[in-house]
């Protein structure tokens, strides 16, 4: 019988291997993280290497996980260029977002006859994505201060805001759904609380405890500092039903907010705690949190629900370039700019991954469901990047 230990190793190192793969052939890594887990996750596989115990320990790991994850997102987070870029960003955001949104919500509730909850579930993942794939192919092409380059980061920046606001809705309906009778009055008067202890904790508490925390002129103090922020913003959010998560990713924004901004503003702070965040959760937490999504993944159940995939993969496709197009247009681009920004903000692999896992746990979605979102993930963050990556070339030899 193998140890907690044993396992944590196995699971790494095949994550690694796998995603190293995938990296060598310029695709997403996520692809193979999540891929090790699916192996993992094979019958015979999983019968020898978890128990019950180790699979507790994988949970608790990788909520830690996403609790960094969305902290540091929180902290990436740069509301001044989402002012900046508001007027235009919005568009393009506004329609990639509630295009499939309301696409995925109905194919869910009328083609599929899912209930309101999991027809919402498939909307939300299908309507979030993920540019940081994007902005590694724009790195490496040096093509992120092109015209292309800007709109994807600042139609990023707005996505990001989006994304927290359908988030924090879906949390509040998870919250609302394992409690049953939760009174709505109640869940109102819970959030006010936790909003004005928001407002509390960036004038004073955050301030002040990174003050304490700074005295040492240490790294590691700074980072154990923004774990205690982090860890107590997401118990609070939790306390008051609005979810560990938005907790999280409030602590990352206010974090930023006080470094940044005021007569004692400390940026290198900031990006001090960004890089040691970075290296713990993407080099340990996130990568098992993909191991253990492809635990969940029952690709038996695939064959039985191919077409719910291939509906998923076309509303996250489709859906995703027609707003995008739509806003770029209004926002006086071409088409073809607009296709090819498309093109880039559809990968997934973060939060549509993070919101299945969330509903699966609460019982919201089932396992076909949940392998269903996970393949169309997988799909799209395969094939995005690959179109992606011809057009972005082909556009940049025309512009020379």
């Amino acid at each position: 019988m193998a140890n907690a230990l044993l396992v944590t190793l196995i699971a790494l190192l095949l994550a690694y291997i796998i995603s190293e793969i995938f990296r060598h052939f310029g695709l997403p890594r996520v692809i193979g993280q999540i891929l090790a887990g699916v192996v993992l996750g094979i019958p015979l596989i999983k019968s020898l290497l978890f128990t019950n115990e180790i699979l507790s320990i994988f949970s608790f790991i990788t909520n830690i996980g996403i609790i960094l994850l969305f902290f540091f997102v929180g902290l990436e987070i740069n509301l001044k260029q989402f002012r900046k870029n508001f007027k235009e960003s919005s568009l393009i955001a506004i329609f990639n977002t509630l295009i499939p949104l309301a696409a995925g919500f109905i194919a869910g509730r009328f083609l599929f006859h899912f209930n309101n909850s999991t027809s919402l579930i498939l909307g939300i993942s299908v309507a979030v994505s993920s540019q940081a794939i994007s902005l590694d192919i724009l790195e490496e092409l040096k093509l992120l201060k092109s015209r292309i380059g800007n709109l994807i980061i600042a139609s990023g920046t707005v996505d990001d805001v989006f994304e927290l606001l359908l988030i924090s809705f879906i949390l509040v309906v998870f919250h609302s759904v394992v409690l049953g009778q939760v009174k709505f009055q109640k869940l109102v008067f819970d959030i006010l609380i936790f909003v004005a202890i928001v407002i509390i904790s960036r004038i004073s508490l955050i301030p002040f405890a990174l003050r304490i925390f700074e005295k040492e002129k240490s790294k590691s103090a700074l980072f154990m500092g923004a774990l205690i922020i982090v860890l107590l913003m997401s118990y609070l959010s939790e306390l008051f039903g609005i979810g560990s998560l938005i907790g999280a990713l409030i602590a990352g924004i206010l974090v930023r907010q006080t470094l940044l901004t005021g007569a004692d503003r400390k940026p290198w702070r900031k990006n001090e705690i960004s890089h040691s965040i970075h290296i713990i959760s993407f080099g340990l937490l996130i990568p098992l949190f993909f191991v253990n999504v492809g635990l969940n993944t029952n690709l038996g159940t695939l064959p039985s629900n191919l077409m719910l995939v291939a509906v998923l993969t076309f509303i996250d496709i489709a859906g995703t370039l027609l707003g995008t197009v739509i806003g770029v247009v209004l926002s006086k681009g071409t088409f073809t700019e607009g296709f090819i920004v498309g093109w880039g903000v559809i990968p997934k692999g973060d939060t549509e991954i993070v919101i299945a896992t969330l509903a699966l746990n609460k019982g919201v979605i089932n396992v076909d469901v949940f392998t269903a979102i996970i393949a169309m993930a997988l799909l799209s963050t395969f094939l995005a990047p690959i179109v992606f990556k011809h057009l972005i070339k082909k556009h940049s030899e025309i512009a020379k």
